[in-house]
């Protein structure tokens, strides 16, 4: 009688943060080796079909076959370089999910971790940038007897505060010019925006990477905040500690500083845009 020792499975077995990672026992259908692939392009934009292949554990028959499947609807296109990359189609979906992603729903958690490890209010804003204006998309407060009230998704000024100016100073010059221009004046007290001023604060949020302000658009009460940007390097929005000034601590600056940094960070890689 003849012994057969088992069979040793080479396959690779995938991390679980690549798009190979999907591969299940029912891996062997085309509707989940085709979504596969197509993760594939959120992980690198270009791919030549033997790197394909060997990120997926396939043939490269296989791979041939499915990217011509992808071809015709335009979810996949091929270089001059013969490499596949995203086509206009896919574009289109990943636009339109993007658009309507639940940001709020992403954010919450983060917030909360933050309040928790500061015992002051975070909050979220986001940029519009075609009204060249921000709003407040989320907050999350402690249980102190005083907390601020904060109006949610009304837009406000880019000129006042650090919640507004961390995002200003990395929008294009013409853009902070035509908000200069409009010299909305501060939603506090009203006094008039210095131009001379707002130039000189927004060169050194740039150089510095976050912003602090002090009254400008609560009565007594500082905010630091710091920049998150998409994957374009585009600036989308921030994340601001606000602070009552009979609590304000200089000393404990750097630690809300760094907190807000790592973050905004969290927050970015669950948009998928770090």
């Amino acid at each position: 009688m003849v012994s057969h020792s088992p069979k040793t499975d080479k396959r690779v077995i995938p991390s679980s943060d690549s798009p190979a990672a999907f591969a299940r026992s029912g891996d062997s259908g085309t509707v989940n080796r085709t979504l596969r692939l197509l993760s594939c392009f959120a992980e690198q934009e270009r791919w030549g079909l033997n790197d394909l292949a060997k990120a997926l554990n396939l043939p490269k028959a296989t791979m041939h076959r499915l990217l011509g499947l992808c071809k015709p609807l335009n979810f996949v296109m091929q270089d001059t370089d013969g490499l596949y990359q995203p086509g206009l189609a896919l574009y289109r979906l990943a636009g339109k999910l993007a658009s309507e992603m639940p940001l709020n729903q992403l954010a919450e958690p983060i917030l909360r971790d933050v309040r928790d490890r500061t015992d002051e209010t975070v909050l979220l804003t986001l940029l519009d940038r075609g009204e060249l204006q921000m709003y407040f998309s989320l907050s999350a407060s402690p249980a102190h007897p005083l907390r601020y009230t904060i109006q949610l998704n009304r837009l406000q000024p880019l000129s006042w505060g650090a919640t507004a100016r961390s995002l200003l100073a990395f929008l294009s010059p013409q853009e902070i010019d035509e908000v200069i221009r409009r010299a909305e004046p501060s939603p506090l007290n009203g006094r008039p925006l210095s131009a001379d001023e707002l130039s000189a604060a927004l060169a050194q949020i740039r150089q510095q990477g976050y912003a602090v302000s002090y009254a400008e658009r609560a009565p007594e009460a500082h905010g630091v905040s710091v920049p998150f940007f998409d994957n374009q390097g585009q600036v989308r929005g921030n994340l601001t500690l606000t602070v009552p000034d009979f609590r304000f601590d200089a000393a404990k600056l750097p630690a809300w500083i760094a907190l807000l940094r790592e973050s905004a960070a969290a927050l970015t890689c669950r948009l998928g845009w770090s």
